[in-house]
C-alpha cells in the first residue's frame, strides 16, 4: 500500500522547469506569493528549453523606440506582428491571446535578455527585433532570474503524476520523487502547468521530452483540449545515427548560401517550386510547404530507406560544399565551439556529405500547436488551474510561425501574475482525500499489473501508430485506422506490466506514466484530424485538399465526459482581423500567393 510521505504547501504551484515555469514563478513571487516549482528534471537544464536552437524576440517598434536597441527596425510594428500571427495561423487564432503576446512580450523578453547578460551569456541581436540564443544560455538566464527572486522553492527530479482537486477546484498535485522513491503531496491556492508539448513520433526533432503530461492531466481534471490536429514538423537528421533527431539539416537550409537537390528513395529529384525553395532562408512558412510537397512524395511510396528523403549534392564541388558549411559555421560562431552545434560536429556532417554526395533526412515532430484551451489570462476554465506555453493553445491558430520561446516567456509571466493576484486573499484548500487516493491508486494498479504488455512494446506501438496516423498528409482511411489502433493500445495498457514494482529509481514507471499521457494526446489529435474535413495550416488532408472557410474556419475543442472525447466547434475570438470570406480555396495557391510568412530578416538583409 503506497503512502504519501510528505505534504508541501505553497500559494502557487508551478509544474515544469523551462521558460514558462521560470517566468511564472518569478511573476507569482513578485506579486507576493510563495511558489513551489516542481520539475521532473533539473529546472533550467531539462525539457525543451535546453534544446533551443534559434531565436526569440519582440516587435521592432518596441525594440527601437522603448529599448533603443541599435539595429532594430521600427517599421516592423506591433500591428505587423499581430497581423502576421493571425494570417499565418490561417485565421484560427484567439485574437485576445495574440494581443496579449504582442503587447506584453517586449518587457519580459528584454528582462530575460538582461538576466542572461548579467551572468555573461550571449544574446546575438538581428533585425527586426530578435536575438539568437542557445538553450543552455536561455536556461542559465532563466535560473538567474528565478534564483534572485525571493519566495521560490525548487523541487527537482519530481514527476507530477496527477492533479488533485477539492470538489471542482484544482488544489495541487501528486508528485513522485524519482530518486527518493517517495510520494509527495503538493497543496496550493492555484496550479500553473508549464510542461511543454507532445511528440508521439519515432523521429523527434531534438525535443524528446515532449510527453503531453500537462495536457493529459488537465484533460482528466476537466479542462478542454483544442487544436490538437495541428502538428509542426521540421527537417531532421536521420544520418549519421549519432545525431539522429538533430535539427541541424533544417538550420543549414535557413542559410541563404546553402543549396542542395531534394531526391527521393529511388534517386529521382523531387520537384519543388522555386518560390518554395527561395522561402527556406527568409520565411518560417517554408516548414508548411515542406510538409505539403515532401509529404506527398512520402505518401506515394517514394521514401528513402528510413522513411525520409535525401539532400543531394552531386552537382556541387568539394569547394562549393565547403563554402556552404562555412556559412553555417559562421552563424554559430561564438555560441558553440568552432565547427559544432549542440555538441554535434558540423565538420563531420560536411565530410560525410562530401564522401557520399547525399545525406538522408526526414521530418521530426517539432511543436504541437494544440493543447489546453486557455484565455488571455492563461485560465483553463477549471477553477485553480492555469496553463502557459506549449502546453496551452490559441495564439498560433493552425500554424506556429512566431517564436515559441517568446510564447512561453510571456504566457508564463502572465499566468504567474494573474494566479497570484486572484488568490491573494484566499486560503489553501486541502485536496479531497478521494482525489488523493485516486491518484495514488493509479500508481498502485500500475505496479500490481501482471502478464500484460511491456513498456518497450507499448512505446514502439504508439510511435508506429502515430507515424502512420498523424503524419504529414492524412486521409480518412489512415486516420480511422489509427484511431482504432490507439483505442486498442489503451485497452492493452490497462494491463501494462512493469518489471520493477517499487518507486525508487523506477524508470519504467516514469515511462509508463508519460506514455499514458502521450497516448491521450495522440488519440484526441487523431479524432480532431479525422473530424476536420479540409486542409488548413499544419493539418493536411489528401482527401480534402482545399481550405474550407465556409464550414471549417473554426477550432475543434474536446471535453472528456464519461470516458468519451466530446468534440465541439468553436468560432475563434475576433478582435481586429475579421474572418475570411466563406469560400473554399486551393491550399497550395493560397500559401504561395497570399501575403504570408513572418520574415527571418537575418538572412534576408
Amino acid at each position: 500500500m503506497l503512502q504519501v510521505a510528505e505534504t508541501i504547501t505553497s500559494d502557487i504551484l508551478v509544474i515544469g522547469g523551462g521558460g514558462a515555469a521560470c517566468t511564472a514563478a518569478v511573476a507569482a513571487a513578485r506579486n507576493g506569493a510563495t511558489v513551489a516549482m516542481v520539475c521532473k528534471g533539473k529546472a533550467g537544464n531539462s525539457g525543451n528549453t535546453i534544446m533551443i536552437g534559434g531565436s526569440y524576440g519582440m516587435d521592432g517598434e518596441s525594440a527601437a523606440n522603448v529599448y533603443h536597441i541599435p539595429g532594430a527596425d521600427p517599421s516592423f510594428t506591433k500591428e505587423d506582428l499581430f497581423r502576421s500571427i493571425v494570417n499565418d495561423g490561417f485565421n484560427l487564432s484567439d485574437q485576445r491571446l495574440v494581443e496579449q503576446f504582442v503587447e506584453e512580450s517586449p518587457r519580459i523578453v528584454y528582462e530575460v535578455k538582461q538576466w542572461g547578460e548579467e551572468i555573461g551569456e550571449k544574446f546575438e541581436f538581428y533585425s527586426p527585433a530578435n536575438w539568437d540564443v542557445t538553450g543552455r544560455s536561455m536556461g542559465r538566464a532563466l535560473m538567474n532570474g528565478v534564483k534572485k527572486t525571493p519566495g521560490i522553492t525548487i523541487y527537482n527530479d519530481i514527476a507530477v503524476t496527477d492533479l488533485l482537486k477539492h470538489g471542482e477546484k484544482v488544489t495541487g498535485a501528486l508528485g513522485l520523487d524519482l530518486y527518493g522513491g517517495r510520494l509527495i503531496r503538493f497543496e496550493a491556492k492555484a496550479t500553473i502547468l508549464c510542461t511543454g508539448g507532445f511528440q508521439p513520433y519515432t523521429l523527434k526533432s531534438t525535443n524528446t521530452d515532449s510527453t503531453g503530461d500537462g495536457q493529459a492531466m488537465a484533460y482528466r481534471a476537466g479542462a478542454r483540449l483544442a487544436d490538437m490536429e495541428f502538428m509542426l514538423f521540421m527537417v531532421t537528421a536521420i544520418e549519421p545515427n549519432e545525431i539522429k533527431g538533430s535539427i541541424l539539416p533544417a538550420l543549414c537550409t535557413f542559410r541563404a548560401a546553402f543549396d542542395y537537390d531534394p531526391v527521393d528513395g529511388t534517386g529521382q529529384k523531387i520537384e519543388i517550386p522555386e518560390k518554395v525553395r527561395e522561402m527556406e532562408s527568409v520565411s518560417e512558412m517554408c516548414k508548411v510547404l515542406d510538409m505539403y510537397y515532401y509529404g506527398r512524395v512520402l505518401n506515394e511510396g517514394r521514401a528513402s530507406q528510413h522513411g525520409g528523403f535525401y539532400f543531394d549534392f552531386s552537382r556541387f564541388t568539394d569547394a562549393e560544399i565547403d563554402a556552404m558549411f562555412d556559412a553555417v559555421m559562421d552563424h554559430f560562431e561564438g555560441f558553440y565551439r568552432h565547427g559544432y552545434y549542440h555538441g554535434e560536429s558540423i565538420l563531420e556532417y560536411r565530410d560525410l556529405i562530401k564522401k557520399n554526395r547525399r545525406i538522408e533526412v526526414g521530418f521530426g515532430g517539432e511543436y504541437s500547436v494544440g493543447g489546453i484551451h486557455i484565455d488571455a489570462d492563461m485560465d483553463t476554465g477549471v477553477p485553480g488551474l492555469f496553463a502557459a506555453g506549449e502546453v496551452g493553445c490559441g495564439t498560433f491558430g493552425a500554424n506556429r510561425v512566431a517564436d515559441a520561446v517568446t510564447e512561453m516567456l510571456v504566457q508564463g509571466y502572465k499566468a504567474g501574475e494573474v494566479a497570484a493576484q486572484r488568490t491573494a486573499q484566499e486560503s489553501v484548500l486541502s485536496s479531497d482525500e478521494a482525489s488523493v487516493q485516486q491518484a495514488v491508486g493509479a500508481l498502485e494498479s500500475l505496479l500490481a499489473n501482471e502478464g500484460g504488455i511491456h513498456i518497450g512494446e507499448a512505446k514502439h506501438q504508439l510511435q508506429a501508430i502515430s507515424d502512420r496516423t498523424l503524419k504529414l498528409l492524412r486521409t480518412e482511411e489512415t486516420l480511422s485506422a489509427g484511431l482504432a489502433q490507439y483505442q486498442e493500445l489503451e485497452h492493452q495498457m490497462e494491463h501494462l506490466t512493469l518489471q520493477g514494482k517499487g518507486l525508487l529509481y523506477n524508470r519504467e514507471l516514469l515511462e509508463a506514466l508519460q506514455l499514458r499521457n502521450l497516448l491521450t494526446c495522440s488519440r484526441v489529435a487523431a479524432r480532431m484530424a479525422l473530424e476536420r474535413k479540409e486542409s488548413r495550416g499544419l493539418h493536411l488532408r489528401e482527401d480534402y485538399p482545399r481550405i474550407d472557410n465556409a464550414d471549417w474556419q473554426v477550432r475543434l475543442v474536446s471535453t472528456w465526459k464519461n470516458g468519451t472525447d466530446c468534440l465541439e466547434k468553436e468560432v475563434p475570438v475576433i478582435t481586429r482581423i475579421p474572418r475570411r470570406a466563406p469560400e473554399t480555396i486551393d491550399y497550395n495557391t493560397f500559401v504561395l500567393t497570399e501575403d504570408l510568412g513572418m520574415k527571418n530578416m537575418e538572412d534576408a538583409t
